[in-house]
């Protein structure tokens, strides 16, 4: 026992001592620790240097991506777009022109674009028959004629006289306000919304009117209807605030029911005869006219119901002052109305074409009657002159050597006898006695004369029916006119 310290104080530092239930764990040496800590230094400083550097890196990349961030705010706006600048949700900039904006980058803003070109839509099926998908524009003929509608299927509209027709219609629209358009219409139930804006104007437009105005093919009835209709889906459309103006709408198609189609047409057929009918005797009645009095026709003709008027009422005064204006304008004097004449003349109850006449002068056959009757006229009295004069020296003649006179009369009158057609003269000796001959007519000479008066017959018969056909183109109804008609 007495040994042990001893030992102990023999062993070498660090070294287990005698005895001891378990060796050392670890021994320190000074001269290893210190290489091992100059071993970690670079380490370290490695470790640090690649920290320092990524940090460097990660703040670059966050500027970076803060940078484009924020650029991307900036958006294009196209041609035919409409843009709204939005922040929190909240409208900051509306109806942005096309061009290079910002806006503040999502989620905190955003930048929506609206298209505001034209859109087409076309109502096809509302008011239409029933047709298999993809007929709906196939032709009226071979529709199946039915006689009765499933209103579950068919489509029909009901007109102010209670008749059924079917319609198609085609509508162009524009987004015309970008802000109400986002605010209150969703983008996917846009073309639904408008549809239905048409199909109320459609409805509530046809059941203000007649079929037989409906079927009307006169372009200007059709467009007053349609723009009827616009106007009416128009005012639904701003009353919802959709900010969409329809530019253009149109009825494409309009039939009666199919089972009576045959019918309507046979209408139609005939009301378009009447106005081709009505429209050529107005185009006669204008030629002819202007043939008979020129640019100064329907003033004549106003005068001459004047005229007829002051007749009837037994205006015995104004009789001759309207008669006097007729012969001064036939003879020649331009026409010269009044400034109440024209007002009371135009109108519902007018004369077309009146205030073109005020100042024209009369031409045509109207004056060619006038002054072939004036020859005549004058020819007449200077013939009855003539024959007068003719008289009276004969008279004289006759007092004086009345034997003489009967004698050159005579003479003049053989002398014309024989120069007529019909006149055959044959020279035969005579000595004593008298002969008698019996011939017949040469059938030449017959022909011929018979010929020539047919020839007269049909020439005198064409002048007395142009003269009655030109006397009956100014011939009128007498009577008072009326305002109404």
């Amino acid at each position: 026992m007495s040994e042990t310290p001893n030992d102990n104080e023999n062993r070498e530092p660090g070294a287990p001592a005698e005895g001891s239930g378990r060796s050392a764990s670890m021994m320190l040496r000074g001269n290893e620790g210190e290489q091992d800590a100059a071993m970690m230094d670079p380490a370290n400083q490695s470790l640090a240097d690649a920290l320092r550097i990524t940090f460097v890196l990660v703040q670059g990349a966050m500027v970076v991506l803060a940078a484009l961030f924020v650029f991307s705010g900036f958006q294009t706006i196209r041609e035919g777009e409409r843009g709204l600048s939005l922040l929190f949700g909240r409208v900051v900039r509306n109806n942005l022109e096309p061009g290079f904006h910002f806006s503040a980058p999502y989620p905190f803003g955003e930048l929506v674009k609206v298209n505001t070109g034209n859109e087409s839509l076309k109502v096809l099926r509302d008011f239409w028959p029933y047709t298999a998908p993809g007929g709906e524009e196939d032709s009226v003929e071979i529709l199946p004629a039915r006689n009765e509608l499933d209103p579950t299927r068919d489509g029909s509209l009901i007109t102010a006289d209670l008749n059924i027709a079917h319609t198609q219609w085609q509508a162009v629209y524009r987004r015309t306000n970008p802000t109400e358009f986002i605010r209150n219409i969703i983008e996917e139930d846009e073309r639904e919304i408008v549809s239905t804006a048409l199909a109320r104007g459609v409805l509530r437009t046809i059941a203000t009117i007649e079929i037989d105005d409906l079927l009307k093919p006169q372009a200007g009835e059709t467009r007053a209807i349609s723009q009827q209709a616009l106007e009416i889906a128009q005012s639904t459309l701003d009353t919802a605030g959709a900010g969409i103006t329809i530019e253009q709408l149109e009825m494409s198609r309009k039939t009666p029911p199919i089972a009576l189609l045959g019918k309507f047409q046979a209408v139609l057929d005939a009301r378009s005869d009447s106005q081709q009918a009505v429209s050529e005797a107005r185009t006669q009645r204008d030629t002819i006219l202007n043939r008979a009095a020129g640019e100064a026709s329907a003033g004549l003709l106003w005068l001459i119901s004047r005229y007829e008027l002051m007749l009837e009422l037994d205006d015995a005064g104004g009789t001759e002052a309207v008669l006097a204006r007729i012969d001064t304008v036939l003879g020649g004097a331009p026409i010269e109305l009044t400034e109440t004449e024209l007002a009371q003349a135009v109108g519902p109850a007018g004369f077309p074409g009146l205030a073109r006449a005020d100042g024209k002068q009369a031409s045509g056959s109207v004056v060619e009657i006038i002054q072939d009757a004036e020859v005549q006229r004058l020819t007449t009295v200077q013939e009855a002159r003539a024959d007068l004069e003719l008289f009276r020296a004969k008279l004289a003649q006759f007092r004086v050597n009345p034997t003489l006179m009967v004698r050159r009369d005579w003479g003049n009158a053989w002398t014309a006898f024989q120069s007529n057609d019909f006149v055959q003269t044959m020279m035969l000796p005579v000595t004593n006695g008298i002969v008698e001959l019996r011939i017949n007519q040469d059938p030449d000479i017959v022909k011929t004369l018979d010929r020539a008066t047919k020839q007269r017959d049909r020439q005198d018969a064409a002048e007395l029916r142009m003269e009655d056909l030109e006397k009956r183109q100014y011939q009128g109804e007498r009577g008072v006119v009326s305002e109404d008609k």
